[in-house]
């Protein structure tokens, strides 16, 4: 039997991938998206005890209530948020699958989303999958991978149903000014569109720059979509736990999408969740130190080769250019791959992106390599 034949449409929107197990413990990884780090003692420790406590059933589709209110405190005291945490909260099973479930819920076949690009392809693959087609705002390493607000109007049609923002931002590193964000708003109101307000890594944020939260503004409430992940500033990639926070009417919509998904996110990862919610974030600054260093070294690497580069004002990446070498960046990656034992991240066609998720000297020792591989090209 031909498989291929038999398959659903949707497969023709996503390319036939499987994640093995290949170890390359002989590279070093200056790409990762992965923490560097583990949550803090007492988080685990909540981990461990809910399985002591036999805590093995499934919570509610919204999620454990502890954790939804220590979600609506913490959302108050971080991020100037009010959130009712019996209706406008949906603990998720990661924001991967937060995305999934509110493209499901507000996407039909022939809508399209803006977003800035460069952006996580995760996006385009869910838009595909959902018959949707992602509409990409251009942006530059020469302005900071910042579009301006002008870029938008031209690019709405009737079948426009929603903008996505993603800050501080995954590949570019970028942290929208709180104006420009406004300015999206109003764009978002006067058109009647849904905004997503991706905010995963809203604790990497470097220099003078800042955070604005979309639903700081309770008038975006109606029409705003935000989506945060402990996966990130937590540590906790591997035990899924994510949440969504709109208002009462769009969350009872996109719940039963996610319960599809996975009924419910890891009832023993919830409690860590709830644990890792009610700390200050103290233990965290030595990391952003280390990071911020790190950070440096990455941007004193690229200024030598003369490579350009977006200011990383957040999350954990540097996104640079390498279009003046004429060959594409998934072509390079490899290369460093093959060549070099170098991982690194291709970011469409003249993009690599670099993490600060390294150990230090591991990083120099990396990007030594791809000093060389460069000079080299």
């Amino acid at each position: 039997m031909d498989i291929k034949k038999k398959l659903s449409k949707r497969t023709e929107f996503v390319l036939p991938t499987f994640q093995s197990s290949i170890n390359y413990s002989d590279h070093i990884n200056i790409g990762s998206g992965t923490p560097d780090f583990t949550p803090p003692e007492n988080v685990q420790d909540a981990f461990k005890k809910s399985i002591d406590n036999k805590k093995f059933s499934y919570s509610s589709w919204a999620g454990l209530d502890l954790l939804k209110e220590n979600i609506a405190i913490k959302l108050k005291r971080e991020n100037n948020v009010s959130a009712d945490p019996d209706s406008e909260i949906l603990v998720t099973t990661g924001a991967q699958a937060a995305v999934m479930s509110i493209f499901m819920t507000i996407l039909d076949e022939g809508d399209e989303v803006l977003i800035p690009s460069p952006f996580y392809s995760t996006y385009e693959e869910i838009a595909r999958i959902c018959g949707a087609r992602i509409v990409p705002v251009i942006t530059e390493s020469s302005k900071n991978f910042t579009f301006n607000i002008n870029q938008i109007p031209p690019l709405l049609t009737e079948r426009t149903k929603a903008i996505i923002l993603v800050s501080p931002n995954n590949p570019t590193a970028t942290v929208l000014p709180e104006a420009l964000v406004k300015d999206v708003c109003k764009i978002v109101n006067s058109e009647e569109l849904f905004l997503i307000s991706d905010e995963i890594y809203e604790h990497y944020v470097f220099d003078s720059n800042s955070h604005y939260s979309v639903l700081s503004n309770s008038d975006m409430k109606d029409r705003t979509i935000s989506i945060y992940s402990l996966s990130k500033g937590y540590g906790m990639t591997g035990i899924r736990v994510g949440y969504i926070v709109s208002n009462k009417d769009l969350i009872a919509s996109i719940a039963p999408f996610h319960h599809a998904i996975s009924i419910c996110a890891p009832v023993n990862s919830q409690y860590a969740a709830a644990e890792a919610l009610i700390d200050d974030r103290v233990w965290f600054e030595e990391i952003k130190s280390i990071l911020n260093e790190r950070r440096q070294i990455w941007m004193s690497t690229l200024d030598k080769l003369e490579l350009p580069y977006g200011n990383p004002q957040g999350a954990y990446y540097v996104c640079f250019d390498i279009s003046k070498f004429k060959l594409p960046a998934k072509q390079i990656s490899q290369m460093l791959k093959n060549d070099y034992k170098i991982i690194i991240n291709p970011v469409d066609t003249n993009y690599l992106r670099g993490s600060l998720m390294q150990e230090t000297e591991t990083l120099k020792k990396g990007l030594q390599k791809l000093t060389t591989f460069f000079q080299k090209l």
